[in-house]
């Protein structure tokens, strides 16, 4: 009996826990910076180039059916130029991997685990992530199904105890620097929110091919996804405060209270934390060897606890707090934009040569 493939529901939540760590966690803090007052309106504006890209990813899902995407792009690109993404695509999802360890790890220590070496934490998360990367995409598609409610349901709730604090007047005036910050923003905003292009490779496994009206209304979420958080964090702390934060958003749990005799519950935010970054780091690294598609089972095992060990000797050797975020503001954003809008122009391209391809070879070439 063939095991039933996952839904969109759930490979819908797989991108929502995954996206939405990027968003809450390390994109905010690179809005603020850029936009400040005005990193809201990046985020809206945002909508119009977003859009765009999930329609493209959309169209390019028609022609994968159950295909992986380097099978069908090494049939139509050749296997040099195959070969030249699939290397691309690794790094970029062993990237993935090494910046949420780092910089889950880091918050870690700073916040709770003050006493608990680094390499403890990040043994631990990776032989996790390792292990559910290993059991697959079923595996991975119904653990987000299980934690992705109470995530869900502890977002709201800060959101509604900490009314109390916002002071929405703190998002006007608008565009008192003038345009430049809010286009310098949409850079940081679209960075992780085009993230939705991990989808391709969940499509395959998918019990049914996703829709052009699931693609928008998931875009739609992973934009609120940044939305929500990011105006909170204005309203709450004011933008030049918010700024000065390394982590914004979880700061918003620090003043939330439950009653009168729970003066903090910061704690939750650790369940939402792990959950994310643990289904973000254990995605990626299930990516990294479907792009080689390797099926054996000893093999993927092998490649799987290679991966987990290196990553946790890269934690090893520490970049200071400042210079990873220089890191990542200055080269990992751009980067990630330019090449994740540059897989998704190819691939459309090459649908759409050889849907018109196929059209004519159906209708026969057109005579001189």
């Amino acid at each position: 009996m063939k095991p039933r493939q996952p839904s969109f529901l759930q490979a819908m939540m797989l991108i929502m826990l995954s996206v939405g760590l990027i968003s809450h966690v390390l994109i905010i803090p690179a809005l603020l910076s850029a936009a400040k007052r005005d990193s809201w309106i990046s985020v809206l504006l945002s909508a119009g180039p977003y859009l765009v890209f999930a329609l493209m990813l959309a169209y390019v899902t028609r022609f994968l059916q159950h295909q992986t995407l380097h099978e069908w792009l090494t049939s139509h690109l050749g296997k040099p130029l195959g070969l030249l993404l699939r290397i691309g695509n690794s790094l970029f999802f062993l990237s993935v991997i090494y910046f949420t360890l780092h910089d889950t790890t880091t918050w870690a220590k700073t916040n709770y685990l003050t006493e608990t070496p680094v390499l403890a934490t990040s043994i631990a998360l990776m032989s996790l992530c390792a292990y559910a990367a290993y059991k697959g995409i079923r595996s991975l598609a119904f653990t987000a199904g299980l934690v992705l409610p109470l995530v869900v349901v502890l977002g709201f709730y800060v959101a509604i105890v900490n009314t109390q604090y916002k002071d929405y007047s703190r998002l006007l005036p608008v565009l008192e620097q003038g345009w430049q910050p809010v286009l310098h923003g949409m850079m940081y905003s679209l960075s992780g929110m085009f993230e939705l292009l991990f989808i391709w490779y969940i499509q395959p496994h998918l019990a049914k091919r996703i829709r052009v009206w699931q693609y928008v209304m998931l875009a739609f979420i992973i934009l609120g996804l940044t939305l929500g958080p990011l105006i909170g964090a204005i309203v709450e702390f004011n933008p030049f405060e918010a700024a000065k934060m390394r982590y914004p958003a979880f700061e918003e749990w620090r003043i939330a209270s439950l009653g009168k005799y729970i003066a903090q519950t910061d704690f939750f935010s650790i369940y939402q934390w792990l959950a994310g970054s643990f289904t973000r780091i254990s995605l990626a690294m299930y990516i990294v060897v479907e792009i080689w598609n390797i099926k054996s089972a000893s093999r993927r095992l092998i490649t799987m606890v290679t991966i987990a060990i290196l990553f946790i000797l890269s934690m090893l050797y520490r970049l200071d707090d400042m210079t990873f975020e220089k890191l990542l503001v200055d080269y990992v954003f751009p980067i990630n934009l330019i090449y994740l809008s540059g897989l998704a122009i190819i691939a459309t391209t090459v649908g759409f040569v050889s849907s018109r391809h196929q059209r004519r070879k159906h209708h026969g070439a057109p005579s001189d």
